[in-house]
């Protein structure tokens, strides 16, 4: 090894930090330095082993199974996570950008944070109890064009048309299921400019037991909201399979489990480093080898994690 500054001999000086790294002292200009390491933030954790960590919770794999694992406390993981997030956002920001999809699907899944809205009680934070996963999705390519993290209401619906609006270009077909609110955001953020029919869905009496499930499906009936769509293309199967993703990829949404997010900025992370993962790195099984930002011309190759969290 050589001075960075002259170019003459070094030698070893010392060592500094928790991960003891080696610094070097020039015999001519005397400069101390040390070899380039590349860090996740500021985390004492090498890229590779938060890669795996990381790649551990996307996988299905909760917090706690995680730190039996690989012997890293769980503070630590949430902390990779967290800062993995803030990555992984400003890659959907910078890239996801300027779509031209012919099909979009948008639904919302069902979630909580922290408590169950029956066991809230009065003085409990505002962000506690039920809470919902907004996902627009191209039906072509699958990719997740945008997410959104927030209750059922009249706001959330805006703030979600809001960016599926300012991430695409051009005018196409968006089907949604019959909540009411999505007409008006259509309205207020795309105008004439869009074909949006809502598909409302008849279901069955249930399992019988009163306890768990709406029953099976025995009618879908579409309805024409703004302009003239597709009827043939009017559907939101693709994006509730992308809920079943979802719930299989990250712990924290598997129902009847005791895994659920604790605080709503841990459900927020979480989600933005899934879309992110799964947009880049996830080879989807439809799309002969491809990841959903591949056939949409976003990226030429599967990223790995470790790409995605140095893309940023």
């Amino acid at each position: 090894m050589t001075c960075k500054r002259c170019n003459h001999t070094v030698r070893k000086s010392g060592h500094y930090g928790k991960r003891h790294i080696q610094r070097y002292r020039c015999t001519t200009c005397k400069i101390t330095f040390s070899q380039y390491e590349p860090k996740l933030g500021t985390h004492y954790t090498p890229p590779e082993t938060a890669a795996k960590v990381l790649t551990l919770m996307l996988e299905g794999m909760s917090v706690r199974a995680i730190e039996r694992f690989t012997e890293m406390h769980r503070d630590t993981i949430l902390s990779l996570m967290n800062t993995a997030a803030n990555k992984a956002r400003r890659v959907l920001d910078s890239r996801v950008q300027h779509i031209s999809p012919r099909y979009v699907q948008v639904d919302e899944m069902w979630g909580y944070v922290h408590t169950r809205e029956p066991h809230l009680h009065k003085g409990d934070s505002p962000d506690w109890g039920s809470t919902m996963i907004w996902l627009a999705l191209d039906s072509e390519s699958k990719l997740i064009i945008t997410h959104h993290i927030g209750r059922r209401t009249g706001i959330n619906a805006h703030a979600f048309a809001s960016d599926l609006r300012a991430r695409t270009d051009g005018r196409y077909q968006v089907t949604s299921d019959q909540y009411n609110a999505y007409v008006g955001a259509m309205r207020e953020h795309f105008g004439q400019n869009v074909d949006f029919a809502q598909l409302r869905k008849i279901y069955s009496s249930g399992t019988g037991d009163g306890w768990y499930g709406s029953g099976d499906v025995v009618a879908a009936i579409p309805h024409i909201k703004i302009g003239r769509p597709d009827f043939s293309r009017i559907s939101t199967s693709h994006v509730e399979r992308t809920n079943l993703n979802v719930r299989m990829h990250l712990r924290r949404f598997t129902r009847l489990t005791n895994a659920y997010s604790k605080t709503l900025a841990n459900m927020q992370d979480a989600v933005s480093l899934y879309v992110a993962f799964y947009n880049f790195c996830r080879v989807h099984g439809s799309l002969n080898k491809q990841t959903p930002a591949m056939r949409a011309g976003l990226a030429d190759h599967v990223w790995s994690l470790e790409e995605l969290l140095t893309a940023a």
